[in-house]
């Protein structure tokens, strides 16, 4: 067996950041991609590039699809199959014998880490890091993340790695810097403050009640949004194309990103490996802003809004700071981070440069890529098909809610292993 880059021409470890025009002749290729996601990621890092690159010519066609490839067209020809942070070991063995090791496996968190707030079924560490290990072409969202997963792995990832930014397709015209008139705060599934969750808490709740501002709430509730009264808009779980016509569109709000920054060794390693999407977003919409001081938010190329101290004292002055003084500087944020993070830039820099070098010596037709028919296989795979098919917040409600065994048969019949 050769070297993990085996078989892998073209740069490697492209850098989309360099701001280095790079002129690419078309592949006119087809691009099967694979996900189990159906909340924020799989527009972030699957959709938008896919889209992005196919408005740009650089691709001829793409078809995504979820790991019992159960709607896979028999008849379409594929040159890169593209797997977005896909933890079913069924379907990497199964692709070993269709297509080797020639696939892009995209992994956005440090996903073979143990944070104490995650269980290991949500996680499926050996299955992604045989994924990592496996793949032609690994794909990230920053070079820090990269360096962790091969430190952790003890392999050598760099000569098969691409750094793909997060980025988006931003509006033309810049938001002219206005005083915030209001305060937003998204999360997940949950808020990623354990232990500095309550100096946070008080300090937001004291400027919403002295400055009589609303709070726009994305994402699932948490301990601590109930004290913070009526002044509360919660939105609920937002999807992605949604949340950013709302950033877009309404007027400025100082967007909130907090991080934990005490705990255990391997929560704070994983928290390590977040990327920048919500520094990103605030910046790049012109909102102002506050972070954690955690490596996602000062340990990337770009710069927006201030960086804070998991204290009241951190949060409450800084907030004062971004209400009456920071939002001046608005324009010069969103310009430089437009110019990085815009989705026309990363994918044709970034995204294209992966597709290029995990592409198929010859494409292979959908048939060959599914698993095996038969009558019985065909209604398992169309039941799979169904659960996968639904959104992520339904089937994180129904985590929750049915007993351990049954989530156990569910969780075996799905992935098979």
């Amino acid at each position: 067996m050769g070297s993990l880059a085996e078989g892998c021409p073209g740069r490697i470890c492209a850098d989309a950041m360099s701001g280095v025009l790079v002129v690419r002749r078309p592949l006119k290729i087809s691009v099967l991609a694979v996900t189990e996601d159906a909340g924020f990621v799989r527009p972030l890092r699957l959709d938008m590039p896919l889209l992005t690159l196919k408005r740009q010519g650089l691709i001829a066609d793409y078809f995504t699809t979820d790991p019992t490839l159960f709607n896979v067209p028999d008849d379409q020809f594929f040159h890169v199959v593209w797997l977005q942070r896909i933890r079913f070991s069924a379907l990497i063995r199964h692709l070993e014998e269709r297509v080797g090791s020639r696939y892009v496996y995209d992994i956005d968190d440090f996903m073979i880490g143990a944070p104490s707030y995650l269980s290991e079924s949500e996680l499926h560490r050996d299955t992604v890091a045989k994924a990592i290990k496996a793949s032609c072409t690994l794909t990230v969202p920053s070079a820090r993340l990269a360096t962790m997963l091969e430190t952790a792995l003890g392999v050598k990832l760099s000569q098969k790695t691409v750094v793909c930014p997060n980025a988006f397709d931003f509006p033309e015209a810049l938001r002219s810097p206005k005083k915030a008139r209001g305060v937003l705060l998204t999360n997940s599934d949950a808020l990623p403050l354990f232990a500095n969750r309550a100096p946070f808490v008080a300090a937001l709740r004291q400027f919403i009640e002295r400055y009589d501002l609303p709070l726009y709430h994305v994402g699932a509730p948490f301990r601590g949004l109930e004290s913070l009264g009526g002044r509360v808009v919660s939105l609920g779980r937002v999807p992605f194309w949604q949340y950013h016509f709302f950033l877009a569109s309404m007027p400025p709000l100082i967007g909130l990103a907090p991080l934990e920054t005490a705990g255990d060794k391997d929560t704070l390693e994983f928290i390590r490996g977040k990327s920048d999407i919500k520094m990103v977003a605030y910046g790049g919409f012109g909102h102002p802003s506050l972070y954690s001081n955690a490596p996602p938010y000062t340990e990337t190329d770009i710069r927006a809004g201030l960086i804070v101290e998991n204290t009241f004292a951190s949060w409450r002055d800084g907030l004062e700071k971004a209400f009456h003084e920071t939002w001046r500087t608005l324009d010069a944020e969103q310009r430089e981070i437009v110019a990085k993070r815009h989705i026309d830039v990363i994918a044709r820099d970034a995204w294209y440069v992966a597709l290029e070098q995990a592409k198929l010596d010859k494409p292979i037709p959908g048939k060959t890529i599914k698993y095996a028919s038969g009558r019985l296989r065909y209604y398992e795979g169309a039941l799979r098909h169904m659960i996968l098919s639904q959104d992520h917040a339904f089937r994180r409600d129904l985590q929750k809610n049915l007993p351990d065994f049954a989530i156990r048969l569910l969780r075996r019949f799905l992935i098979k292993i």
